[in-house]
C-alpha cells in the first residue's frame, strides 16, 4: 500500500495550533520522558506526513493538540509499565528501544484496530494509527498490553545487545523466578543435607518451545512459573517419601546424583521412558526433570514420580 503524500502547507488556524500546542510543548515532553525513562529520549513526529491521514475534526484542526495527546498518553502508560515491570523493565525498554525516540506511522499491516505501538528496525519506539482512525483512543496506543507486545517482537535488527529469549519470557522469569529459587534451594539442602543447583536452562527451553508447533499458548509469559512449579514438585515429592528423615534415602540421593545438580529440559516427543506427561532421569550424576513441548505445565506434581526406582 503505497503512502499519501505529505501535505504541503497548513492553514494559518493549524499552523498556530501545531505551534503553541505542540512545538512549544516538544522540550518539555522530551524531559519528562528522559526522566521517568532515566535516559535520553527524543521525539521525532513529522506532522506534515502524520496529517495527511487526517480527516475532518480533530486530528485536521488540531494536530499540535492531538499530538500532545497522544505523548501524554505515552508517559501515563510507561508509568504502568515501568510500575509493573520494575528498573529491570525500564532497562529493557531503553535496551531494545535503542534509538531512545518516539515517533509516529500509519498501521500499514492493519494490525490494530485504531492504534498500537511497534519497535522499529532501527530502535525507535513508533506510535501506530490505523488509516482512518488518526486521533482515536489516543491513550492506548502504549497500552500496557501493546508495549510489551512491542518489546516481544522487536525485530532481530534492533540492537537489544543480546538479551536471550524475548522479553514476555524474561520478564517471567524475573517476576516468578528469581525471586523464588532460593528458596527452593534451601529446602533441598534441608531434605538432602547438602547444597544442590539448580539448573533450569531457561533458554534450552525457550528455544525448544520456540521452535514446537504444539507448545501451549501463552508459555512464554508462564515460563517462570512452570519452572519454579516442577522444581517444587520435587521437593514436595522428597518430602512425601521423608527423604529429610530417612539416611539411606537422602544418602542413596547424593551417592547416585554425585553432581549435586538438579536440571530441567525439554526433549522431543517420543523420549519419554517413564511417563506420557514428564519424568526424571540420571545422567552423568545430573538428576533432569523433563517434558516434551505439547506438556509443558501439564501434572507437574509428578515429574519426580519415578526418581525411587532410579535410585
Amino acid at each position: 500500500m503505497s503512502r499519501l503524500p505529505p501535505i504541503e502547507k497548513f492553514s494559518l488556524a493549524v499552523r498556530k495550533n501545531i505551534r503553541d500546542e505542540w512545538e512549544k510543548k516538544k522540550s518539555d515532553y522530551e524531559q519528562r520522558l528522559s526522566e521517568v525513562l532515566g535516559e535520553p529520549w527524543k521525539i521525532d513526529i513529522d506532522l506534515r506526513q502524520v496529517c495527511a491521514y487526517a480527516q475532518d475534526g480533530y486530528a485536521a484542526e488540531s494536530p499540535g493538540s492531538m499530538t500532545s495527546a497522544y505523548i501524554d498518553g505515552v508517559l501515563y502508560q510507561l508509568n504502568r509499565f515501568i510500575e509493573k515491570h520494575g528498573a529491570a523493565g525500564k532497562s529493557e525498554l531503553n535496551t531494545i528501544a535503542s534509538a531512545r525516540t518516539i515517533t509516529m506511522d500509519l498501521d500499514q499491516d492493519k494490525k490494530f484496530t485504531y492504534c498500537g505501538c511497534t519497535i522499529s528496525p532501527d530502535g525507535q519506539l513508533v506510535i501506530l494509527f490505523r488509516e482512518g482512525y488518526l486521533g482515536v483512543n489516543i491513550d492506548y496506543a502504549c497500552s500496557l498490553e501493546n508495549l510489551e507486545a512491542a518489546l516481544n517482537e522487536a525485530p532481530k535488527s534492533a540492537s537489544t545487545g543480546g538479551l536471550p529469549m524475548s522479553f514476555a519470557a524474561r520478564a517471567a522469569v524475573k517476576s516468578d523466578w528469581d525471586s523464588e529459587v532460593q528458596a527452593i534451594e534451601a529446602k533441598l539442602k534441608d531434605i538432602l543435607k547438602k547444597d544442590i543447583a539448580v539448573v533450569p536452562q531457561f533458554e534450552q527451553v525457550f528455544d525448544k518451545l520456540s521452535a514446537a508447533k504444539d507448545a501451549p499458548e501463552s508459555w512464554q509469559q508462564n515460563l517462570g512459573l512452570f519452572l519454579k512449579l516442577y522444581f517444587e514438585g520435587l521437593v514436595h515429592y522428597l518430602e512425601h517419601q521423608k527423604f529429610g528423615e530417612d539416611d539411606m534415602l537422602y544418602e542413596a540421593f547424593n551417592e547416585t546424583i554425585d553432581k549435586a545438580t538438579v536440571a530441567f529440559r525439554i526433549v522431543d516427543k517420543g523420549q519419554l521412558k517413564h511417563s506420557t506427561y514428564n519424568e526424571c532421569v540420571i545422567e552423568d550424576g545430573t538428576l533432569i526433570l523433563q517434558t516434551i513441548p505439547e506438556y509443558f505445565g501439564t501434572n507437574v506434581d509428578q515429574v519426580a514420580s519415578n526418581l525411587m526406582d532410579l535410585l
